[in-house]
């Protein structure tokens, strides 16, 4: 069985990106003593803010209890009570109406995340001047953070009609963290905007991208496909257009699409990045690398650009040019964690262990902390030192108890890493008396169970997980396989496969246990689809075994040859090819036969 316990120790992941925007959240009430003033969240950089403000304020002929009241917020300010400033700068943009007051009011509400006094100040502002530009944009803001869209979009058409921008793409991407019901009424909302304006080029891109944004790719691309011949040379569109083919499986035509525009709008970064982005995404991986190479030229100041091209050629095997990236990064004080991480790998490999060790331990936070850290207790480990090693992660699970279970993980890998199952074992064992409920120790605990042929243990564990989770798809998957080739339980094997392929119909692990439970079952043709399709998704030696099988039962040996030989040349040396040499011996076959 594939070893699902092990935790992965880097890989490359280069997510592709849709269109970005902002995401309004509603601000948290803090306890204040000072009645009236306004409930305020202090942004670190907040009071920089206010100062660089109240420098430039101009005091007119105002009535002196105003002036009084402006004066003492600037005081208020110097000695840091912002909130003084703010409830006293509030007042008097409420007893003037005065335009500058009630901006610099504005700036410093929103220096303090102070959502309802900014709605307030934008509604008297555009009381004074309904058409407000700044007025309508922060009465916008504030109508969505209280989801109140309708209203937002009668602010936002009114600076689109005045020809300002309007950031209606940017609502149309925040529509992803709404309730499904808000995504309906905004879908609504914005058909109604687009049938008013049908030759916006702003207004069809945005309702397009929040069509894309709910998935329904066949209308974002029809509505898109007018904008694009009305407005040719609007740019906003065209990466749409090319994650829109992407994403119906239009996927060559995608490519040569976001290589035309990318060569037409060279300055255009976004487009560039979502194309290099595709392009390792189908496994195109050394025409990425030199995209990503082409990008850095265009734009030497992203700092992004380095760190995606160094992993790309890390993925491609071009170790000296990622080598130098990575230490490009540290030398500019970029990406920091993820350069000293990968730098350890690669010296790692180059069997240099103490500047490998050297830059795994600087890795002090991030995704990759606990790799890193486990990378580095391994190599202690080896050196002779594990029982210091497991007392440091001891001590770091007393230091730092909200990871406690992480760091009881890495112990575990390390022990595993060091071929001390049963240690492993005793350790997962001391971590459950502490975190009994903690599926993901148990989980590991059942798979060395399994490795060490102890079922009815195993078993016991992943009850206990289905007891609390009945739809944990993977140790549904993993109870089934289990039952499947260590028992002739293949009835309910059968069953908890069948459910777990039903909560996750594209997991290929669970594909491929669903495809060899058909398969012992009679049921080949069922089967052979479903393994091939896992085997396309994930060309893992044990998947490769089992689709093999069937195809050579089926007396398609050649086939089954070629996906043998193939899974063996392209395995590398942490992959278990061992499913693939059993099959082989039960088929009186040697590697060098195939």
């Amino acid at each position: 069985m594939r070893n699902p316990l092990i935790l992965p120790l880097g890989a490359l992941i280069l997510v592709l990106t849709g269109c970005s925007g902002f995401s309004p959240q509603p601000q948290d009430e803090e306890d204040v003593t000072r009645d009236p003033t306004p409930a305020v969240q202090h942004d670190p950089a907040a009071g920089d803010k206010i100062i660089q403000v109240l420098q430039e304020v101009q005091y007119r002929d105002f009535p002196s209890d105003v002036l009084f009241a402006l004066l003492t917020a600037e005081l208020a300010a110097q000695r840091g009570h912002f909130d003084v400033t703010l409830a006293n700068y509030a007042q008097a943009a409420q007893d003037t109406r005065d335009r500058g007051i009630i901006q610099r009011a504005i700036v410093i509400a929103q220096a303090l995340g102070a959502s309802e006094v900014q709605k307030e100040l934008a509604i008297l502002w555009l009381e004074k001047n309904p058409n407000e530009p700044q007025a309508l944009r922060v009465a916008a803001v504030q109508a969505i953070e209280q989801g109140n869209f309708e209203q937002a979009l009668v602010y936002m058409e009114r600076l689109h009609d005045q020809g300002e921008p309007a950031d209606f793409d940017n609502l149309a991407a925040y529509a992803n963290t709404l309730e499904a019901a808000e995504q309906v009424e905004l879908l609504a909302l914005y058909r109604e905007l687009h049938s008013r304006h049908p030759d916006s080029a702003e207004i069809g891109y945005s309702l397009a991208l929040l069509q894309h944004t709910l998935e329904q790719h066949e209308a974002a691309l029809a509505t898109l496909q007018p904008v694009l011949t009305k407005h040719p040379d609007y740019q906003p569109a065209k990466p749409l257009k090319g994650k829109l083919l992407y994403d119906m499986n239009r996927r060559q035509e995608a490519r040569d699409y976001l290589r035309t525009q990318t060569r037409r709008y060279p300055q255009n970064r976004r487009m560039g990045i979502l194309y290099a982005r595709i392009l390792v995404d189908s496994g195109e991986m050394q025409a990425a690398e030199d995209e990503f190479a082409l990008l850095m030229r265009r734009f030497p100041d992203a700092e992004g650009l380095r760190l995606s091209r160094a992993l790309v050629a890390l993925e491609n095997g071009n170790l000296d040019i990622a080598e130098s990236l990575f230490r490009d990064m540290l030398d500019e004080g970029q990406h920091g964690n993820e350069a000293h991480y990968y730098l350890g790998r690669l010296l790692e490999d180059q069997n240099k262990l103490p500047e490998a060790l050297m830059h795994f331990d600087q890795v002090d936070s991030g995704p990759r902390f606990f790799s890193a850290l486990s990378r580095a207790s391994t190599m202690r480990a080896r050196k002779g030192e594990p029982l210091l090693v497991q007392q440091q992660l001891a001590q770091l699970r007393q230091q730092q108890p909200e990871q406690a279970e992480q760091f009881w993980l890495v112990e575990i890998n390390m022990l595993l890493d060091l071929d001390l199952p049963q240690k492993a074992i005793i350790a997962t064992g001391e971590a459950l008396e502490e975190y009994p409920d903690n599926h993901n120790l148990r989980y590991s605990r059942a798979m060395l169970y399994e490795q060490q042929g102890k079922l009815e243990a195993m078993e016991l564990d992943l009850r206990r997980i289905l007891e609390a989770e009945p739809d944990n798809a993977t140790a549904l998957n993993a109870l089934g396989y289990t039952l499947t080739i260590h028992t002739d339980r293949h009835d309910e094997a059968y069953e908890l496969i069948r459910r777990a392929h039903y909560l996750e119909p594209e997991n290929p692990a669970i594909m491929d246990s669903m495809g060899w439970i058909l398969y012992q079952r009679g049921e080949w043709e069922e089967a052979l689809e479903l393994l091939s399709e896992a085997f396309e998704a994930m060309p893992d030696p044990e998947i490769a075994a089992h689709l093999g099988e069937v195809l050579w039962q089926q007396d398609r040996q050649e086939e089954a040859r070629l996906i043998w030989r193939r899974t063996l040349a392209d395995a590398n040396e942490d992959d278990n090819i061992t499913p693939i040499l059993e099959t082989l011996e039960r088929f009186n076959l040697t590697p060098e036969e195939l």
